[in-house]
């Protein structure tokens, strides 16, 4: 018993020193570490300090351009740590932010690629949707060392890429200025011709009068009321 007992706990030290030996990886000062870390079990999670750093160096390149954002950081398990909004920022501008945050750490990569998957078949815009994806470009995953430590969405602004700006810009920039280099940004797709349905044949329905009904009158809508919705089959 006493060896069963001593083996498990030398197992157990021995995944707690691996755990730890894989977090140096992650340089101490972008994650919660030491006793902190080791009450959540999660040495690889962002940390207070570096998402105030990447918030405000996000600010101060809008200020720059002489525009206002939304900045919204989560760390890898989806949890809220950093929310900042420059001022003229309403409730969507947040909200935005937090989606194209939360779209980033799903994906596990920048939200534009969902948004390319909607440019290149909007009909998928839905589908996306339903999956809690937001297909919007401005949510990055926030990389250290090949690790991922959580995500910013950065939303408000209207984008002008060929002057360098847009709120997925500001992002990268900012966590390379704080962090170090991050992934490339992927490229934007051009919108598709969309076909304006002018030629597509348009179910039409006319009648001079209101359309019969073999059902019996008392039991659904009929006459004029029935003309206008064309049908006569609904129940009352």
């Amino acid at each position: 018993m006493n060896k069963r007992i001593l083996g498990f706990g030398l197992a157990s030290a021995m995944a707690i020193a691996a755990a730890g030996a894989s977090a140096q990886n992650v340089p101490a000062e972008f994650v919660v570490s030491g006793d902190t870390a080791a009450e959540i079990y999660d040495y690889t999670t962002i940390n207070l300090a570096t998402a105030e750093r990447i918030t405000q160096a996000c600010q101060r390149l809008a200020i720059e351009r002489g525009v206002q954002v939304s900045i919204y950081i989560i760390d890898n398990d989806g949890n809220y740590v950093y929310m900042h909004r420059m001022d003229g920022q309403g409730w969507i501008q947040i909200a935005t932010a937090e989606m194209k945050a939360r779209t980033a750490l799903m994906g596990r990569h920048a939200s534009k690629e969902r948004m390319n998957r909607v440019t290149r078949n909007p009909l998928a815009e839905y589908q996306q949707i339903q999956l809690g994806f937001f297909p919007n470009s401005g949510g990055l995953p926030i990389i250290v060392n090949n690790q991922l430590i959580g995500a910013i969405g950065v939303g408000g602004s209207a984008p002008r890429v060929n002057e360098g700006w847009s709120d997925e810009i500001c992002a990268q920039k900012a966590l390379t200025e704080v962090i170090g280099p991050q992934p490339p940004l992927i490229e934007d797709l051009p919108r598709e011709r969309v076909d304006s349905g002018e030629n597509r044949p348009v179910p039409s329905f006319a009648a001079a009068i209101p359309p019969a009904s073999s059902l019996p009158a008392e039991f659904v809508v009929s006459g004029g009321a029935a003309s206008r919705v064309h049908r006569q089959s609904n129940l009352r």
